[in-house]
């Protein structure tokens, strides 16, 4: 999850040129060594930017567009002090920046779309969007089970990014809640209620346990940094 706290950083970086320029441009708007800029802040570039590649820089009067080429990893943005609009990044679920061995090698993609997220000095006041994954859907082959699609809303909640997902197929519900700030601590609260048999020996390979009444539940904390 350390990349994604580094694309978080580049937001903000992005979003200060805006209000600085044209000091901003010609010092240090990014972290040490995570691009290289080049161009103008009308029409430039930063590149090996981590997960993302290639953005392409277009600045306006107080914002900032980015995006990237097509490809397998597709990100666009606007930034400008204070938020972020139109965000929209879709990308496999195996490139995720994340370091968890258990996503290693999964078929699937993730897609977030973020219509308007207000932040200040790292906590997220409000934010309005969606998310998806096909990744319980995609990887049968794999664990002998597929679970259904799912999607739902992104917002924010005291001061941390909030997204849950839920989807059904008939005979299997899949709940998931996950909370995450700027400072890397994360919390996440999975739970799965199936009554295909094959469910309990692929999810026990990324830690679920039974509950007592039938159902799945894996809910774990941390850092990500």
């Amino acid at each position: 999850m350390r990349r994604l706290l580094i694309l978080v950083a580049i937001l903000a970086g992005f979003a200060s040129l805006v209000r600085h320029f044209p000091l901003a441009w010609a010092g240090n708007v990014l972290p040490d060594g995570i691009a290289t800029l080049s161009g103008t802040i009308w029409n430039g570039q930063a590149s090996g930017v981590p997960l993302l590649g290639d953005l392409k820089v277009e600045a306006g009067l107080g914002s900032a567009s980015l995006s990237t080429p097509s490809g397998n990893v597709s990100f666009s943005a606007d930034v400008a002090p204070g938020g972020v609009e139109d965000l929209v990044l879709s990308m496999p679920v195996s490139q995720l920046p994340t370091s968890d061995a258990r996503l290693s090698g999964l078929s699937g993609r993730f897609s977030l779309r973020v219509d308007e997220a207000q932040i200040d000095d790292g906590a997220c006041l409000s934010a309005t969007g969606t998310a998806s994954t096909d990744v319980l859907a995609s990887n049968r082959d794999r664990f002998g089970w597929a679970g259904p699609a799912l999607s739902g809303p992104v917002d924010c909640v005291g001061g941390r990014l909030r997204v849950r997902l839920s989807g059904s197929d008939g005979a299997q519900t899949v709940g998931v809640i996950i909370t995450t700030g700027l400072d890397g601590v994360y919390q996440s609260d999975v739970t799965v209620d199936t009554t295909d048999p094959a469910a309990g020996n692929a999810l026990a390979l990324f830690g679920f346990s039974p509950t007592r009444d039938g159902a799945y539940r894996l809910a774990e904390q941390g850092r990500w940094r």
